[in-house]
């Protein structure tokens, strides 16, 4: 009798299940795609990814740079 190696390293419920999740995902990433599209996000991400420091040098707050990027929709 000869020996098979079963090297798989995913099982077919496993393989179902990410069948079944693939459209949700997909869904999902197309959401955030979506989202991040958006020029008011963009505009929030600059923001995030400036430092407190770099704003001050430019005589700006990150709450007044806020403000100014969400206009009327910010509290």
């Amino acid at each position: 009798m000869a020996y098979q190696a079963d090297n798989t390293l995913i099982t077919n419920r496993e393989m179902l299940g990410a069948l079944v999740a693939r459209p949700f995902v997909a869904v999902f990433e197309f959401l955030i795609a979506l989202a991040e599209a958006n020029p008011t996000a963009r505009q929030l991400q600059t923001l995030s990814e400036t430092s407190d420091a770099a704003l001050a040098t430019r005589g700006l707050t990150r709450q007044g740079e806020i403000a100014r990027i969400m206009g009327g929709s910010y509290m």
